[in-house]
């Protein structure tokens, strides 16, 4: 499934996925900016598309792609973007090259966009599957979106900055010899992940929201990343992915 706000004034959507000792939930939210007419983000969930996929375990797909096109075809090259992602999960190889997969796909993502549409676009996928008591998450990143962890109640971001305030150094359509970060974690019980545009993260990070007290739900944990990014003043689009991991045994969600 993607979400895509387009012209859409808000799009909320809460999922909860499940493997055989662990299960995700996860929850998105995009908006376009104070005055857009249209939002260049397209927030990704994409799961296995087919038995044989779902049997081998391939996981899951969550991404925030923020279109960068300098007033034009940000939309299209963004939800190119996303749809060569959505791609990584059906690619026979997946089980075995996950990681490798992912900057495959992102580059020919540039390939297209930098030959055919000539527009860019930013992106921080992730890429999460089970392993023999654990959860492995692999990410790809490029530009100005982020990706935060939580452990322990700390937060920290795992992603760099492709940009000098908000000239971007790089970018999905930039052309040949494009550097794509990429990186892996495990995931335990009740950890979490953030992928955030730049939109959220200017005006609300996870460690300026969620200080003290119990955490809340999943989703609205996301109604607030972007609810105190959007009072903070911020014109850009604003979207946000919160990832949840859960032992299989565990209860529903708490509510606060």
């Amino acid at each position: 499934m993607t979400i895509a706000a387009g012209k859409t004034p808000l799009v909320l959507s809460g999922e909860s996925t499940q493997f055989r000792e662990f299960r995700l939930d996860c929850a998105m939210l995009t908006a376009p900016g104070r005055g857009r007419a249209t939002n260049e983000d397209q927030c990704v969930f994409a799961g296995p598309g087919s038995p044989v996929a779902e049997r081998a375990g391939v996981g899951y797909l969550f991404a925030v792609v923020g279109g960068n096109a300098f007033g034009a075809n940000g939309v299209r090259s963004s939800r190119e973007t996303a749809t060569s992602l959505r791609e990584v999960l059906e690619d026979e190889r997946a089980p075995r090259l996950r990681p490798d997969l992912l900057l495959h796909y992102l580059h020919a993502a540039n390939d297209r966009l930098s030959e055919l549409i000539r527009g860019r676009c930013v992106v921080t996928a992730v890429w999460i599957w089970e392993e023999p008591g654990a959860l492995r998450a692999a990410w790809a990143h490029v530009g100005d979106t982020r990706l935060y962890h939580q452990r322990r109640r700390g937060w920290r971001q795992l992603t760099r900055d492709h940009a000098r305030g908000r000239l971007l150094d790089r970018a999905i359509g930039g052309g040949p010899g494009l550097e794509i970060e990429t990186g892996t974690i495990t995931l335990g019980p009740e950890e979490r992940l953030a992928i955030l545009s730049d939109g959220v993260w200017r005006g609300a990070t996870p460690g300026s929201v969620f200080t003290d007290g119990p955490f809340p739900t999943t989703a609205d944990a996301t109604r607030k990343l972007v609810g105190h990014a959007r009072l903070n003043g911020g014109a850009d689009d604003t979207s946000a992915i919160v990832i949840t991991a859960r032992s299989i045994d565990a209860g529903p969600e708490p509510e606060h």
